[in-house]
């Protein structure tokens, strides 16, 4: 980490005033070190303890003539490089030893936020103004002036802009007035541009595109900044910092990079909502403020160090909370860490889904019956948790005249219930309503309409399931995935979209298999007549099947048989068009299949492949082709064409016949010793016929 002097150090040659102090990049997000980064921003900026000579000028060439110092562009044109004049009314001459005035560099005016200018005049014959803005540290600066002849720049309402007006060079920061509108027109607040004012409010133009470095930092009274009408891209380097009643900041849904210390130290600023658009986040840009949580949306790709939940450079806000989703940037960051740095983050981090369930929770009018927590919600009752400890559970009816209609969100998480009943008036199953129920093995649910996304996760040993034929809607694409134990699903009889046979759930019209439980113990298994589809890892993990026949199916869906440890024979339709990706990965007794010419999509690892991480990852890179596996198929046919390409072994030329692969040419020259024998037996009756007729 750096030294504390070392940031300090680096901190002063940027900043505007010294008011502020910044700990810029105490954490570096690329490995540059220390020393070439303070180099690199002196080079640009000039610390305040540094005197403007002649000798320690930008160049070893350049000049001081009475107040100014200057270097040669092109031996008649000159650019103003310093300035050590004490007068608060500066003027610009055109001239300069006669020499034509016509750059002004970043350093122009100073580099000391103590100069004493009040008023500035420009000459038309300046064409160049530096976009490190010469004004940054005129902190007394209450007018600019340029002359009327001059073509590059303009000053309106007291503001100077370059003359097409895209670009806000300088807001003279002892300009009178507390409000501001910027001009429609202007793309870019250039850098300082907007700096150390007065203002309690600024109102920004549609077309405005960049706020650059410090463009509006230091405005101690700017309470509001809605940038939502604009299109802006980029907010830049400490571009709103160090404003501490600065409390509302909207954000336009253009917003792609909010830069390091961008709200550093903006103590007021609670809450903000970043836009879907925003892919970057700097170093430090939230620091320092009010925020105890923020919402990170999945577009952002990078964040930057104590970016977010710091008071300061090295103290975390307790109880910091990060709401986003997993598998993204967010949750990396909630806990990120650099043991170089002695940087570790450990932020409580949540889905948004689970953030507003919550609140909506913390909202409801809760009470107890017996040990059943619950909630009036439209004149019903909402089980809301449950906090008993006994081993059969039955969910009432009713509950103060109400009827429970509806089991809550996480209402049963990690109960110790080994069967659960919920009654008929019960309608609705919010999602997780039993996760972690690891005691639970019979649930019977008589009325449910719908089942919620992951009700049952890590439900290891649930045995049976009831289901009313009334549900119209189990959520989530493996409903049961977990439950390791699982052996029948019933459904009762109803006009819902289910149905059950032996245990086997399926559509109610029975066209699609949809589970078969994991830990059902038949050893053979026939699909139904009239089965088309076979659903998402309908069969995942079941460790007891060892034969299915899929005739009749047309489609097998991702990860059907995935990891069914004991399969050995697959009998595949002669109608199947389409297998999925993992469709049969993962089954190591399972040594050839026989695929059709009816069959035109075959997926990535449909056929053939284990996992050499004992089935713990479904991430291609941790495939192998399995020794020994066939694929039985017709020359030029895509399963043909799939073998070819993954290196699996193809088997052409054969048909099957009660279960065995027989080469076509055996089968050929059988039949043709069948037919000479039956000729020969019909000649030979023909003959003796023909004979007792001669006699």
């Amino acid at each position: 980490m750096f030294g504390y002097k070392k940031i300090m150090a680096f901190t002063a040659s940027l900043l505007i005033c010294t008011s502020m102090a910044f700990p810029v990049c105490t954490y570096a997000e690329e490995e540059i070190s220390t020393e070439s980064v303070s180099e690199e921003l002196t080079d640009t900026y000039i610390t305040e303890d540094t005197e403007i000579t002649e000798d320690d000028s930008a160049d070893s060439n350049n000049i001081t003539s009475g107040d100014f110092v200057y270097s040669v562009i092109d031996g008649s044109t000159i650019c103003i490089e310093g300035c050590i004049s004490n007068e608060t009314f500066l003027v610009i001459p055109d001239t300069i030893d006669g020499l034509t005035v016509t750059e002004l560099s970043g350093k122009a005016f100073g580099n000391t936020p103590d100069r004493p200018y009040e008023t500035i005049s420009i000459p038309a014959s300046v064409t160049y103004i530096s976009e490190d803005n010469p004004f940054m540290y005129c902190q007394s600066l209450r007018e600019i002036i340029v002359d009327s002849g001059n073509e590059n720049y303009i000053v309106e309402n007291g503001v100077l802009y370059t003359a097409d007006k895209s670009l806000l060079i300088c807001y003279p920061p002892k300009m009178e007035g507390n409000s501001f509108s910027i001009p429609e027109g202007v793309t870019d607040i250039g850098i300082a541009g907007i700096y150390g004012t007065q203002l309690e409010e600024i109102k920004f133009p549609s077309t405005l595109e960049n706020i650059r470095n410090y463009a509006l930092g230091g405005n101690t009274k700017l309470k509001s900044a809605d940038m939502s009408s604009t299109r802006t891209e980029t907010i830049g380097f400490c571009g709103l910092c160090d404003c501490p009643v600065l409390s509302e900041v909207i954000f336009p849904d253009t917003l792609i990079e909010i830069d390091t210390g961008a709200f550093l130290d903006c103590s007021s600023l609670a809450e903000v909502t970043l836009p879907e658009s925003l892919m970057a986040v700097g170093q430090y840009a939230f620091t320092g403020t009010a925020m105890t949580s923020v919402t990170i949306p999945a577009s952002v790709t990078s964040i930057g160090y104590c970016a977010f939940g710091y008071a300061d450079e090295t103290t975390p806000v307790d109880d910091f909370l990060i709401i986003g989703s997993y598998n993204s940037q967010a949750y990396v960051y909630s806990k990120d860490y650099d043991d170089d740095y002695d940087y570790k983050n450990d932020f409580d981090f949540v889905t948004p889904e689970a953030y507003a369930e919550q609140a909506e929770y913390e909202a409801l009018d809760k009470d107890i019956y017996n040990n059943f927590e619950y909630a009036k919600i439209n004149g019903e009752a909402v089980i809301t948790a449950y906090y008993g400890t006994d081993s059969k559970v039955e969910i009432p009816a009713e509950i103060d005249g109400m009827p429970v209609t509806r089991i809550y969100t996480c209402a049963f998480e990690s109960s110790v219930a080994e069967e659960i009943i919920i009654p008929e008036s019960v309608k609705t199953i919010d999602k997780l309503v039993f996760y972690g129920c690891n005691y639970l093995k019979n649930l019977t649910m008589n009325g449910v309409e719908t089942i919620g996304e992951s009700a049952f996760v890590q439900c290891s040993s649930l045995e049976n399931i009831n289901i009313s034929g009334n549900c119209k809607e189990i959520q989530g694409d493996e409903p049961f995935i977990s439950c390791m134990n699982l052996q029948a699903i019933n459904i009762t009889d109803g006009d819902g979209a289910y149905s059950s046979e032996n245990g086997v759930l399926y559509n109610k019209e029975k066209s699609a298999l949809l589970v078969y439980p994991i830990s059902k113990t038949d050893t053979e298994f026939k699909v139904p007549d009239g089965v088309k589809e076979i659903s998402m890892s309908a069969f995942y993990s079941n460790n007891f099947l060892e034969k299915v026949d899929l005739s009749g199916v047309e489609r097998i869906c991702a990860y059907a048989f995935e990891g069914s440890k004991n399969l050995s024979k697959a009998v595949l339709s002669d109608s199947l068009k389409t297998v999925e990706i993992y469709a049969f990965a993962d089954c190591p007794k399972l040594n050839g299949i026989r695929v059709y010419e009816s069959t035109d999509d075959i997926s990535d690892y449909a056929f053939g492949y284990y996992y050499d991480n004992t089935g713990n990852s479904s991430e291609s890179d941790d495939m192998n082709t399995m020794d020994g596996f066939k694929i039985y198929a017709d020359k030029n046919s895509t399963a043909y064409d799939y073998a070819m390409a993954c290196g699996i072994d193809v088997v052409t030329g054969t048909i099957e016949i009660a279960g065995r692969n027989v080469v076509k040419g055996f089968l050929w020259a059988v039949g043709g010793v069948v037919v000479a024998l039956i000729a020969g037996i019909s000649g030979f009756a023909i003959f003796k016929k023909s004979g007792k007729k001669g006699k």
